[in-house]
């Protein structure tokens, strides 16, 4: 097998994961009854009328954020968080930190958090919750909010670092 068709498969397969992990994100907010009465949860395509909020400019130029999937308010129609959904981290981290920043810059007047499994238990160790490694002290802080969703209940808060599944179904239903 080719290198470029081994780096090929090997992005696909990121591909479906990513995927995989924003379904789980979705169908465990809409799970929730209040949740899914009051607002639209989904991919930007399938939720947003108009995907020019997601942009942010660069002079004449604009880029849009990392959206994983959106929250829109039902009564007003209003999108109230953008949600970035990551398997694992590496350096990856930097890019979901940008955007939030960019967010913020531009008052956009949604909040931007980012969701995991943390399937490599880059941000949280069950059995020393206290360590912070680097992206577990800079997500925090630049995020509206970190949310480790794999664990069931509420395990862990530090400022806005959460572990456990109802972490962040409170926190959504707080924005209606």
């Amino acid at each position: 097998m080719e290198e470029k068709e081994i780096i090929s498969n090997r992005q696909s397969k990121a591909s479906k994961e990513g995927k995989a992990k924003e379904e789980e994100v979705k169908n465990l907010l809409l799970e929730d009854n209040f949740i899914k009465e009051k607002f639209f949860v989904g991919k930007p395509s399938e939720v947003l009328k108009d995907l020019s909020i997601l942009y942010i400019p660069y002079g004449k130029e604009k880029a849009m954020i990392d959206a994983d999937l959106c929250i829109i308010r039902k009564k007003d129609n209003k999108l109230v968080c953008v949600i970035s959904v990551k398997k694992s981290f590496r350096e990856r981290g930097g890019q979901t930190a940008y955007w939030s920043i960019k967010v913020k810059q531009e008052n956009k007047g949604f909040k931007y958090i980012l969701t995991t499994p943390d399937v490599d238990k880059e941000l949280f160790n069950p059995k020393k919750p206290e360590n912070k490694r680097k992206w577990r002290i800079i997500l925090p802080y630049e995020c509206d909010g970190v949310f480790i969703y794999s664990y069931k209940g509420k395990i862990y808060k530090d400022n806005n670092f959460y572990v456990g599944d109802e972490y962040l179904k409170e926190y959504i239903k707080n924005l209606v």
